[in-house]
């Protein structure tokens, strides 16, 4: 007889992990009348100030008000305070032109990481004519980021256009004419293998934004790491930001990547959040069966658990 193991997710909200702490203003009850700061790799801020009253904390990390980007950049953005992991990575995404290496849970909001890092290309001046690139590893995926994109930038008059297999001859125009290209990496590939006949498209290029960076171990990795290697080789002024959920060893990709092209000996920026950071927090449970049959008969006996 075989004990044979089940692993089982429950996932239910947790009320426990992330609770708030508040940093009390100078002259309130508590304050010690120091000027509170959030550190950064590039400078510190007080943004107490800047939304009139005191900021949560959660974990430790002090929250950033989306009031801390310039006024025509808010409304990408339909909320007040970005959370935990979209703080922490505020410095280095916004404020920075360094590669950044994130890995966070699902549903940490690390999207608005690579919408961060768009925005820095639009707060800097004379960057009306760039193109960033978007890779994702599905055409579903690459579907609703466009959906999501166009609506969220069309303010900004930013175009955003879909490249993958499905897209049609006619549309190829969109694509030249857009800001920013949503593609797959064997798309992305195809393109740029013979990349002097689009020399004018890639010199364009200042921000190369990766989605699920861990495919890099699978079978589709060869193409993302010969399409990463091909746009580091090409422009050496492209930024990287690489993201993923399951990604084990994040400290050999920002090595890979390197710092920036004025230092690429030094590894590129790298964040790392563990499962504390999950919106809804997941509980592993492990059941035994027995097994009396054959495989087949075992896994058709789970299915029906």
């Amino acid at each position: 007889m075989v004990l044979k193991n089940r692993v089982h997710d429950d996932s239910r909200p947790s009320f426990q992990r992330n609770t708030l702490s508040y940093v009390p203003l100078n002259g309130e009850p508590g304050a010690d009348n120091t000027t509170r700061t959030r550190q950064g790799p590039s400078t510190q801020k007080n943004w107490s100030g800047t939304l009139g009253r005191a900021l949560p904390m959660i974990q430790g990390i002090q929250l950033v008000p989306t009031s801390a980007l310039p006024d025509k950049l808010r409304s990408i953005f339909g909320f007040e305070t970005f959370n935990a992991v979209q703080s922490k990575c505020f410095p280095t995404a916004f404020e920075t032109d360094d590669n950044l290496v994130l890995s966070a849970p699902t549903g940490s909001g690390k999207t608005v990481i690579m919408e961060l890092a768009i925005c820095r290309i639009l707060s800097l001046p004379k960057t009306s004519d760039f193109k960033v690139v978007y890779l994702a590893p599905t055409k579903s995926l690459c579907a609703e980021r466009n959906r999501d994109w166009q609506l969220k930038f069309r303010a900004l008059d930013i175009q955003c256009s879909e490249l993958t297999g499905d897209t049609e001859f006619a549309q190829l125009r969109n694509v030249q004419n857009a800001n920013v290209i949503i593609t797959t990496p064997e798309k992305w590939d195809s393109i740029t293998r013979k990349w002097k006949d689009h020399a004018k498209l890639i010199k364009l290029v200042k921000l190369f934004l990766v989605d699920e960076v861990h495919i890099l171990k699978e079978s589709r990795g060869a193409t993302l790491e010969a399409v990463i290697s091909r746009m580091r080789s090409m422009g050496p002024n492209i930024r990287f930001v690489a993201l993923s959920a399951t990604v084990p060893n994040s400290d050999d990709i920002a090595t890979w990547l390197g710092r920036n092209s004025s230092s690429p000996d030094l590894p590129a920026s790298r964040e790392v959040f563990g499962e504390s950071f999950r919106p809804v927090e997941l509980h592993k449970k492990v059941y035994g069966f027995e097994s009396k049959a054959n495989d087949f008969a075992f896994e058709s006996m789970l299915t029906k658990q």
